[in-house]
Formats: C-alpha cells, sequence, structure tokens
C-alpha cells in the first residue's frame, strides 16, 4: 500500500511497529500547489478565487511562517476503527521543535530537538517501537540525549524543518464558504492520484492570512486529520535538566 507524503518533517516515514502501512505519518511538507517567487498576493475574496489560486495562496503564506503548531490524529475507519495515532508538533521550521506523540497500542513519547541533538522521553511500551537495542540503564532516565543523525525510521522521531512539495496532480474542487472551530474558510478538494479512493480536503482560511488551517485524507480505511494552529507565536524550547538525561553515547557502541 502506497501513501502520498503531505507532511514530511524528516524526509521519511513515521511507523510503528504494529502496522507499518496503516499507520504510515508525515509531519513537515504541506503540498498545497506550485507558486513561483515572484507571485503576488491575491487580494479578492477568498470565496471568488479558484481552487488553484486558493491553494498558491494558502502554500506562500505557509512557506512564510516562523512557527507553527501541527495537531495529527490517524484513525482507521475499519471495523472497530479509532484513533490510532495522535501527536502535537511545535516546530520554528528550522531547528528546534517540541513533539508529543501517543499511540493506540499504548506508547507515548516526547521528543525534544535542538540544533542537531535530539532528547526522547519514552514510556516502556514506547520501547517495543524504539529502532535501536536498549539497555536497563535507558529507563532509569526520564530522558535519552542522542545525536539528531542517529534517529532510524522505527524511533518515530521528528525533523523541524518543514519541507514544501507539490500537489500537482489529481483534481481540486473548491467548495462553498464554511465554518471551521467558528473561523470562515473554504475547502478545497483533491483527489489522490495514487491511492483510489484516496481525497484530500484543504481548508483555507478566507478572513485575514489565508493560513491553512486544517487537511483531512481519506482513503479506504484510514483517515488523517491534521490542524494547524499558533502561527508565528514565540517558540522557546530548553534542553532537560542534566540530572535527568541520559547520554546514549555514554553507552556501549551495541546498545544506542
Amino acid at each position: 500500500m502506497q501513501y502520498r507524503v503531505l507532511l514530511d518533517t524528516r524526509g521519511g516515514i513515521v511507523r510503528t511497529k504494529a502496522s507499518t502501512a496503516a499507520l504510515c505519518l508525515f509531519v513537515g511538507a504541506v503540498a498545497v500547489g506550485c507558486t513561483g517567487a515572484g507571485d503576488t498576493a491575491d487580494v479578492r475574496p477568498a470565496e471568488t478565487r479558484s481552487a488553484g489560486q486558493l491553494l498558491n495562496e494558502a502554500d506562500r503564506t505557509m512557506k512564510a511562517l516562523t512557527s507553527v503548531t501541527i495537531v495529527t490524529d490517524v484513525s482507521s475507519t475499519d471495523r472497530g476503527g479509532g484513533v490510532r495515532y495522535s501527536s502535537r508538533v511545535t516546530t520554528d521550521l528550522e531547528n528546534r521543535c517540541t513533539l508529543k506523540a501517543t499511540w493506540s497500542e499504548g506508547a507515548k513519547m516526547e521528543q525534544i530537538r535542538i540544533g542537531e541533538t535530539d532528547y526522547i522521553h519514552p514510556n516502556d511500551a514506547y520501547f517495543e517501537l524504539w529502532g535501536r537495542p536498549t539497555v536497563p540503564a535507558m529507563r532509569h532516565k526520564p530522558w535519552l540525549k542522542s545525536p539528531a543523525s542517529a534517529a532510524k525510521d522505527a524511533d518515530n522521531l521528528i525533523d523541524c524543518a518543514w519541507r514544501f512539495s507539490s500537489l500537482a496532480k489529481g483534481k481540486a474542487t473548491k467548495g462553498d464558504l464554511t465554518l471551521l472551530d467558528g473561523k470562515p474558510v473554504v475547502p478545497v478538494q483533491v483527489t489522490d492520484d495514487v491511492i483510489e479512493g484516496g481525497l484530500y480536503t484543504f481548508y483555507v482560511a478566507a478572513e485575514g492570512k489565508p493560513y491553512l488551517l486544517r487537511i483531512d485524507y481519506e482513503e479506504p480505511h484510514h483517515r488523517t486529520i491534521r490542524k494547524f494552529s499558533g502561527f508565528n507565536n514565540r517558540f522557546d524550547v530548553h534542553p532537560p535538566a542534566a540530572a535527568d538525561v541520559l547520554d546514549l553515547s555514554s553507552l556501549p557502541s551495541d546498545a544506542a
């Protein structure tokens, strides 16, 4: 089963051990259209613009951000479904970010990335997803310190950078002006040309700056909802107290 990358801060795929294909999660680069560097802002009301124009305006606006918060829920639409993965990411879109993530299997993890260093706060269930060998010492400190370059797919860590890519394929259809959490938005639906039955819905703010407020993605068995907020908010992040950190580089090479 293939998935199109909607958001990918690491350039890789976030996986769970329980269901790799089912819980593919992409956290970082909004795919909302192609724009040129010389494009100028469209001052017409949002509801009068075409689907492509709306996505291009949202693309330019999101590219100019200095910080953003992204809340993601991945749900199963199969029998007995429900939320399988949830995360909250706040990032400066460069080299500082935080992540809080939970899985339906009981795993929980927090991440702080500052420059080239990751600080990881896992629970015991998370170690079942851990992509590296483990030793008892890793459970004796709340936080693990590791070079960002050591991150592996199964670690489920994120990158802070926001890489944009184009959603150039698929038919785009603009919907009617509506309210989303009390805010006027114009939804734009784009069919997925990779997954049969896959459908993206982009909710573009209709007042003020044309921020992308939410992306829904539905395919036959899963649904992903991403909500964006905290645009350009001040973002301060600090490492955990040194006494609470185990530096994985201090462990034997086969245990980190």
